[in-house]
């Protein structure tokens, strides 16, 4: 199958790497991107970078989403009316809402064409090394079979986590924790750091002890040099805790630290951080103790 024509519609800090190892692994494929020129090195006898949504999914065998929030997943889907083309598969790498989800893949049921919401964890060091986690939702594990070049190519790990929609509220979930674990580092940093102990020596204790965890290892040694980059944005961490909350009061779910936390990313976006990596939160952190700050 690997033979067939895949659609990537977004090559952005995620898909670009998946765009990388999906070449590696000799398929053929169609880029869409709103910025074609920015991906235009990627071309080449099996790439072709297209100019529309259209273009790329029309020969297609699987259509894969990798997008951000829900509009433009909406627009791409629904607006240039992808099902039309019949590709065989379509998947949604991004984090949608379980929604717009449940809107998608009953279109594609519809239409005879098989849908799986398959959000991904790693971010942009595992896009480019393909070393993605994907959570999957499905109604046959058989369509994972058949795309399983993909994630081969893309990822260290599939976890089946139900029918349709159950990859997206897992994502959901996860990301929920990854946020909260990251907002007590950063506030244990605060309280060790005004007590007279050093980030670095705070940063030390983690790492030796049962605190010890990947978001540490990652975001707190990138908080010490004060590296902002984006390896997943805030704009889309407080995307992803919008999607948290309302799923929590769709199932009556208690989340008083979660809907705590939504405040100090309210506040992150409002001084203009959004494009930044979400540990750049440690900004809004200091500023609330800055009076203590030497």
């Amino acid at each position: 199958m690997n033979k067939q024509t895949v659609a990537l519609i977004g090559v952005g800090i995620m898909g670009r790497g998946i765009a990388k190892n999906l070449k590696k692994a000799n398929c053929k494929l169609n880029l869409y991107t709103r910025s074609p020129s920015k991906i235009k090195e990627l071309a080449d006898d099996n790439t072709k970078i297209c100019n529309s949504i259209e273009e790329a999914v029309k020969g297609s065998a699987i259509v894969i989403l990798c997008l951000t929030e829900d509009w433009v997943i909406r627009e791409a889907f629904f607006k240039a009316n992808i099902t039309q083309y019949k590709p065989k598969y379509i998947i949604d790498f991004g984090t949608t809402s379980p929604d717009l989800t449940l809107e998608m893949y009953r279109e594609c049921n519809n239409k005879g064409i098989a849908f799986m919401d398959s959000p991904m964890t790693g971010s942009k060091n595992a896009a480019e090394s393909g070393q993605i986690i994907f959570m999957v939702g499905c109604d046959d594990i058989q369509h994972i079979e058949n795309c399983n070049f993909v994630y081969n190519a893309c990822g260290k790990k599939v976890i089946l986590c139900g029918n349709v929609g159950t990859g997206q509220k897992a994502k959901i979930a996860l990301n929920m924790v990854q946020a909260g674990i990251l907002q007590v580092y950063m506030e244990g940093m605060m309280i060790s750091e005004k007590s007279g102990i050093k980030k670095e020596v705070f940063f030390d204790v983690i790492s030796n002890s049962g605190a010890k965890s990947g978001i540490a290892d990652f975001k707190l040694n990138a908080i010490l040099q004060r590296d902002f980059s984006t390896h997943f944005a805030l704009k889309n961490m407080n995307k992803d805790l919008n999607h948290a909350i309302k799923l929590a009061l769709d199932n009556h779910v208690s989340l008083p630290l979660s809907f705590s936390l939504k405040q100090i990313y309210d506040m992150g976006l409002t001084r203009g951080l959004e494009d930044e990596d979400f540990c750049s939160l440690i900004k809004i952190n200091e500023m609330l103790n800055r009076d203590l700050i030497q």
